[in-house]
């Protein structure tokens, strides 16, 4: 497979850089920041899995903002050449790592011969802005761009059609897009539809719904960026200095993610009421989420696994029944014992199914449906589990709210020997990765 790196104009205001991923910081600091022995562990294992991950040299030059930007349109092509969330800082986009984080998510699509681009996010790279991570509509900008520019950069190499495929952040992403009126226009392509895998949507939904989703999440480091002057009293002063190491290290995904796994819910927010009542943090989400009103034009699939703690089923399920409400076309499936990385994998015959049968022109069954999917083995698949955890797990079980617990209970339910059976090893090498 060839490998090309692309810039694109996506009107973004320029403002002042941050420098790329560093990953050291002294010793002498870290304790200074509320770092204890416990977190100097885990952050020196984080910022090793980080330089393994992202490598030391990073293309300034290629990242940079083009010396053309000021006079170019949305989606016009400013670099093009082969090349040499994860993070939120500007060292930490997916193209510079050597498998361009593929983590068995874009490949399986290579492999099934699609030609695929995937993009960084503003503000992963490049200086010209920070990352606005789950700011919904830019996002889907950056995505739509992506193909209208690669589009004229291989004029030869792709069809007069798209669809879009998103996991996690991703998958919050292609939803918010499938909705755009961008899509609408045809400009990358005729528009057939959207698959949305363990998607990322209303982040204060779930933060008040349960405070211990935030103790692996890096979100935590976007919201005073897309609201300015955010009151984050209700997190507490130990949290809050570990952010600064974050930001001295220009720290990625495992390094950013370790400063809390030894801190407590209540060690991370000490004002359960503050957060609640948080209106900019709310209205910034009811602004900018995907299933907050409007109709799509092409049917949906959402994959949800059930032990997610990073995107909690309730809120996909709240979320998918605001869509149908709307009158969207959407096609929910749910995989009881598969928790954000593995339901990717082990759903993938359904929804590169599901590509297949919109590019073949074929329709969908209803305005929406719901389906929970079981596994074939749920002994076996557990044992593999124990077997290749590399690290002990703080995953919670979430409670269900009787409501969508009685919804849940009504789905049909249907054995996915086909699905689970033919990615099981697929599984195994994702659990092993740790």
């Amino acid at each position: 497979m060839s490998k090309y790196r692309l810039a694109l104009a996506d009107r973004c205001p320029r403002v002042p850089g941050a420098s790329t991923a560093k990953f050291n910081v002294s010793t002498t600091t870290l304790p200074q920041l509320g770092c204890d022995t416990i977190c100097q562990t885990y952050f020196k294992a984080g910022l090793a899995a980080d330089v393994e991950m992202f490598g030391t040299s990073f293309d300034s030059d290629f990242y940079s903002t083009a010396s053309n930007f000021t006079g170019s349109a949305a989606g016009d092509l400013l670099k093009f050449e082969f090349p040499g969330t994860i993070g939120v800082f500007a060292g930490c986009p997916p193209t510079t790592t050597t498998d361009l984080y593929d983590y068995h998510s874009w490949s399986l699509l290579i492999e099934d011969g699609y030609a695929v681009v995937v993009p960084d996010y503003a503000g992963l790279g490049n200086n010209a802005t920070l990352h606005k991570y789950l700011s919904f509509p830019a996002h889907a900008s950056d995505l739509y761009y992506a193909m209208v520019a690669a589009c004229k950069a291989l004029p030869h190499t792709f069809t007069s059609e798209c669809m879009s495929v998103g996991h996690s952040q991703g998958g919050g992403a292609v939803w918010k897009l499938s909705k755009s009126e961008l899509v609408k226009t045809h400009g990358a392509g005729e528009y057939l539809g959207t698959v949305a895998l363990a998607p990322a949507r209303r982040i204060y939904d779930m933060t008040v719904l349960t405070a211990e989703t935030i103790l692996t999440g890096s979100s935590y480091a976007s919201y005073d960026r897309v609201i300015p002057g955010i009151d984050l009293s209700f997190f507490s002063a130990t949290f809050l200095q570990r952010v600064q190491i974050a930001e001295l290290a220009q720290a990625c995904y495992y390094s950013i993610m370790s400063l809390g796994y030894s801190l407590t819910p209540p060690e991370i927010i000490t004002n359960t009421s503050a957060l609640v009542n948080n209106a900019p943090f709310q209205a910034w989400q009811n602004a900018t989420a995907p299933a907050n009103g409007g109709t799509a034009e092409t049917p949906m699939l959402i994959v949800q696994g059930l032990n997610d703690t990073a995107v909690l089923p309730e809120i996909t399920v709240r979320s998918f029944n605001a869509s149908c409400l709307s009158g969207n076309k959407v096609h929910m499936s749910l995989y009881a014992d598969m928790d954000h990385t593995d339901v990717l994998t082990a759903s993938s015959p359904e929804w590169l199914g599901f590509i297949r049968d919109r590019f073949a022109r074929e329709t969908t069954s209803g305005r929406c449906s719901a389906i929970q999917r079981t596994p074939f083995d749920r002994a076996h698949l557990k044992a593999i589990s124990a077997r290749h955890t590399a690290r002990p797990s703080r995953q919670m079980t979430l409670p269900l709210n009787p409501a969508t617990t009685k919804q849940l209970n009504r789905l049909p339910q249907k054995p996915c020997v086909n699905a689970c059976q033919s990615k099981m090893w697929l599984i195994q090498a994702m659990t092993c990765r740790g």
